[in-house]
């Protein structure tokens, strides 16, 4: 083996930091990129997977713009940052994200793709999101298959993000953790197999709600989503 393809097969097994980053993105817009700028920053990633989510189960009942839309915003949202990554995890395989997917199994699927030794798949999720967890498919399973990236804002308390935590999950207090001595306050909890993180000052009052009725009503979007993403709402006369 030469000395180059030696250096190259070294690098194949840099351990690597992925996050996902699921959501509706109807559209996606300056809030999302502002929590994933922050956590980027915080845990210095090599990638952050947007997955534009085929039907949220707990949406089920509301419309949609359609997939292909979403994940096309998505796409345009990412172009100018060299982390972030369109994801197509939950398109399916005819591209209509019709399926129902569950954040377990396309974490699980994400654990299967990154998978050698010190790779690590974190999940950035809003906190009103992770009060709700315990709602979701296998969620102490889900728990345990990545590291968590709470994105707080102001009135949730870290210890009501820690009590919806089943204590079984807990880890020991006595267990090592390096995080803990370097980052106390920014852990809501060390798990068996993973830890809780909680980001902090990444508030944000823009509602895609919001967006799509200011859009409805002809009312400039400028300033909420990316340049690119305004443009193609405008273009595509996406939800008027």
């Amino acid at each position: 083996m030469t000395t180059a393809q030696a250096h190259r097969t070294a690098a194949k097994h840099q351990p690597r930091r992925i996050a996902v980053f699921g959501g509706s993105f109807d559209p996606i817009h300056n809030g999302h990129l502002t929590i994933a700028r922050a956590a980027d920053r915080r845990f210095n990633f090599d990638e952050i997977h947007f997955i534009a989510a085929s039907r949220p189960p707990h949406k089920l009942k509301q419309h949609l713009a359609p997939f292909p839309h979403r994940f096309a915003m998505v796409s345009l949202a990412c172009t100018e940052h060299p982390h972030f990554v369109p994801s197509l995890a939950e398109a399916g395989e005819d591209f209509s994200g019709s399926q129902l997917h569950y954040s377990v199994d396309t974490v699980r699927y994400f654990r299967h793709t990154y998978n050698h030794a010190g790779d690590r798949v974190f999940f950035i999720i809003g906190a009103d999101a992770f009060l709700d967890i315990p709602m979701w498919k296998e969620y102490e399973a889900l728990l345990g298959l990545c590291d968590f990236i709470v994105a707080n804002r102001p009135g949730i308390r870290p210890e009501a993000l820690r009590l919806i935590i089943p204590p079984d999950a807990i880890a020991r207090p006595d267990a090592k953790k390096e995080t803990e001595a370097a980052h106390p306050s920014h852990v809501v909890a060390h798990l068996n197999r993973s830890t809780v993180y909680l980001l902090e000052n990444v508030n944000s009052d823009i509602s895609a709600t919001d967006i799509r009725r200011r859009a409805n009503r002809g009312q400039s979007i400028h300033g909420l989503v990316a340049a690119r993403v305004e443009e193609y709402i405008l273009k595509q006369r996406l939800y008027q």
